[in-house]
């Protein structure tokens, strides 16, 4: 069997004469709806009779994404007919609310679906009818139909996407609305009325609009838009256009809206779990790792049930706002107290680098000295020694000296006495004509003649003799001991000191 496409009743097209009346219908068709209706025979599977879908097409002014929605609403509608509501319109959000985001796909009653708009020819809808062998009773079949209707929405989203890209829509196909932003806002206020007043709809992509919302601490509510869902122009218009609910979402949200035909929107779609446009959720962008979401209603919506999901949504962002704020609060006290501790830490490091420095500067002072203390210590035995060497090169001479002075000669006549420093009196001869000098050469080697040794004699090494009254000192050594009145005299020997040097010399 063949599914329909007519208008007025059921046509069935059977043998030689439907392939020659599907081929008549290729055959008129331009390069753009050929390519058109390629692509539907490829997304829906509705290659066995090219008639039908070349007449499904036309119907949808050659438009490939609204022929694909109509044919896939055929199950629903096919649902309606043959099991009709009981009682009233139904509801057609029964996977929305606050908490139906777990729902399973093939649960609760599936939304009705408006039949597509007249086109040329008539065009009504594909489906099955009651001449199918149907008995117009609900069964298995249209209980599995219907739960792979919702499974396929989100299935032929992402097929659309991939199928109708950006690739095809040069083509002149014109698959896809505006991605979002003020360009589908635009587009919906063109298409449902001029006057709508709408809320203002974020700029950019999804990421972006998570990203200024978690900065700015407020919740994103997401609107999923699909201009060939059936509820969508009431959506827009009671809900959306609604002026209460416009100004809620301006002033304590950030609206942000896509059509499901884009693969951005789609992903949004899946990872909310919506199962049917138009769709309305809030998202609470906790963190970039936590998106979660508050609640979600879809299909037929009044404006009370956003109100009350949008007011219970802002009573837990509130909470979420004090809790982030007490977050912040926490997280800026403990940066504080770190940089404190840091801080803290720093000066000690600095305390202790100040001490080891002092320490250092201590040690290497102290070596310093001791080297310096060591060095003097050097220099002062060497000193010692050299004054010692000096010394006994002294004694030896003077010993030499007195072997050399020998006794009194028989010229002798002229006595001196010597007085020395320590109170010892020495005397000797020496001949009227002998000079001073050998009186100072006797006087240096006295405590080395023969009679004197065991006097324990002190002679300095530097003196100076002196004449006892009148005092004065005996300098002139080329002068005689006649010329200087010596004999029987005593003279004094006096120790030069440090400061007498230049004196004495």
């Amino acid at each position: 069997q063949a599914r329909t496409c007519g208008c007025g009743g059921d046509k069935r097209l059977h043998g030689p004469r439907a392939m020659s009346q599907s081929a008549a219908a290729v055959d008129g068709l331009t390069a753009p709806q050929q390519e058109s209706l390629r692509l539907f025979q490829e997304v829906t599977g509705a290659g066995q009779n090219p008639a039908e879908a070349v007449q499904l097409l036309r119907s949808c002014g050659w438009n490939a994404e609204q022929a694909v929605q109509l044919f896939l609403s055929s199950f629903d509608e096919e649902a309606v007919i043959r099991n009709p509501p009981q009682s009233g319109p139904t509801r057609a959000s029964g996977h929305g609310g606050f908490g139906g985001l777990g729902a399973p796909l093939l649960e609760g009653p599936m939304p009705t679906v408006a039949a597509p708009p007249a086109g040329a020819g008539g065009f009504r809808s594909f489906g099955v009818g009651p001449d199918d062998g149907g008995d117009g009773q609900p069964g298995f079949f249209d209980w599995l139909s219907r739960g792979f209707r919702r499974l396929s929405d989100s299935v032929m989203n992402l097929v659309r996407a991939l199928v109708f890209g950006a690739g095809r829509a040069g083509a002149g196909l014109g698959i896809g609305g505006p991605a979002s932003g003020e360009s589908l806002r635009a587009t919906i206020a063109a298409a449902y009325g001029p006057g709508l007043v709408l809320p203002v709809f974020a700029e950019g992509n999804f990421s972006q609009a998570l990203r200024a919302a978690r900065q700015d601490l407020k919740l994103v509510v997401v609107y999923l838009h699909s201009p060939v869902a059936q509820h969508s122009r009431s959506f827009c218009t009671g809900v959306l256009g609604n002026e209460f609910v416009c100004s809620m979402l301006d002033s304590s949200f950030l609206f942000w809206a896509g059509d499901v035909s884009r693969g951005e929107t789609h992903a949004v779609a899946m990872m909310v779990q919506a199962v049917e446009t138009p769709c309305l959720a809030v998202i609470l962008p906790a963190s970039v790792d936590d998106v979660r979401v508050l609640g979600i209603v879809s299909g037929e919506v009044q404006g009370d049930s956003v109100v009350a999901l949008l007011t219970s949504c802002l009573d837990e962002m509130d909470a979420h706002r004090a809790e982030s704020v007490a977050r912040t609060e926490q997280q800026a006290e403990d940066r504080m107290l770190r940089e404190q501790q840091d801080q803290e830490y720093q000066e000690a490091m600095e305390m202790d680098r100040k001490r080891q420095e002092e320490k250092r500067r201590q040690a290497d002072e102290q070596k310093e000295a001791e080297r310096l203390a060591e060095e003097k210590r050097l220099e002062e035995q060497k000193e010692a020694e050299r004054q010692e060497a000096a010394h006994l090169a002294r004694e030896e001479e003077k010993r030499r000296r007195a072997v050399a002075l020998g006794p009194e000669s028989a010229e002798a006549t002229a006595r001196i006495a010597l007085r020395l420093p320590a109170g010892q009196r020495i005397q000797r001869r020496f001949s009227p004509s002998a000079t001073l000098e050998e009186v100072y050469a006797w006087a240096e080697v006295a405590s080395y003649l023969p009679e004197n040794e065991g006097k324990g004699l002190e002679v300095p090494d530097r003196f100076v003799l002196k004449t006892n009254f009148p005092s004065r000192d005996l300098t002139e050594r080329e002068r005689t001991v006649e010329e200087l009145q010596l004999a029987g005299s005593n003279i004094l020997l006096a120790e030069i000191e440090e400061d007498d040097d230049e004196a004495a010399v």
